[in-house]
């Protein structure tokens, strides 16, 4: 057994088949090769283009002008004098009075004279009570125009109408209002219940008022009347009480039947269209203003 300090390989120890490497000096490292740089290839030499010489230019000669011969003027002769020889016999003026006019034509007589014919008969007046169209219309109207009338009395204007309304009308619902309002102080189904009673007692006394003499309170103090279209007289108490109620029809469409008067030719109403009604001015009656509320 070897001795473990020792450094030499013992030749005992040695596996079967293997040689160890020799012990030579390793091989010097081989040098890289020098690098040598490619030489830089020279540029070519640049010979600058000829210089060509411009074309030769040689200005155009402008073509020769001649002026036109000026034309010679026509030659002119004179005409002769003493050429004109005058009519055999000389001229002689014609005698007066020698035109002879031409004969009338057949078949056209002659216009007749101022007065030949009879004037025209006068105009009979419209059916209706309207006034002769040739005539002139009371104060507002325009001359020719027809004035609509009943029984001989003009139609009454929307403003005397408006004034008759606002005193049957508003002025009685104001005073209604005004008592039911008291009574409602005390009671409020009493106040209730007479301005209920009040206003339809109020309506069907204008109709009473309007059937029998077609007066009411305020056509009193406007002076007109309300009357039939067809007869000129009053209505009756039965009509007249359901033209108060047509007044509803009146005031459903935003009070604008109640305007009608303004454009309407027989100045109605709704209602008074309904039932056949027109109201006239009764300023010619001298108790127009006298109000019987009997």
């Amino acid at each position: 057994m070897s001795d473990q300090n020792s450094t030499t390989p013992d030749p005992n120890d040695a596996v079967p088949g293997y040689e160890p490497p020799s012990t030579s000096e390793p091989a010097a490292a081989a040098e890289p090769p020098a690098y040598t740089p490619p030489a830089a290839p020279e540029p070519p030499a640049y010979t600058p283009p000829a210089a060509s010489e411009p074309p030769s230019y040689s200005a155009a000669e402008p073509p020769s002008y001649s002026a036109p011969s000026a034309p010679e003027p026509p030659s002119y002769s004179a005409p002769a004098t003493g050429g004109y020889e005058p009519p055999a016999g000389g001229y002689s003026q014609p005698a007066a009075g020698g035109y002879t006019p031409p004969p009338a034509q057949p078949g056209f007589p002659e216009p007749p004279g101022p007065g030949a014919y009879p004037p025209p008969p006068p105009a009979a007046p419209y059916a209706g009570g309207f006034t002769d169209p040739g005539a002139y219309p009371a104060a507002g109207g325009y001359p020719g125009t027809p004035v609509p009338s009943v029984g001989g009395a003009a139609l009454a204007d929307w403003p005397k109408r408006a004034l008759g309304g606002l005193i049957d009308y508003v002025a009685a619902g104001i005073v209604i209002s005004v008592v039911g309002s008291l009574l409602s102080n005390v009671n409020s189904t009493l106040g209730t219940l007479v301005n209920i009673v009040l206003s339809i007692g109020w309506m069907c006394y204008l109709g009473y008022k309007s059937g029998t003499t077609g007066i009411t309170f305020g056509r009193s103090i406007n002076k007109t009347k309300l009357v039939s279209a067809e007869t000129g007289q009053p209505i009756g108490v039965t009509n007249g009480i359901i033209r108060q109620l047509a007044h509803i029809v009146d005031s459903i469409i935003c009070y604008i039947g109640w305007l009608f008067p303004l454009w309407d030719a027989q100045k109605q109403t709704l209602a008074d269209k309904i039932m056949k009604t027109v109201v006239v001015d009764n300023s010619a009656d001298p108790n127009a203003s006298t109000y019987n509320w009997g």
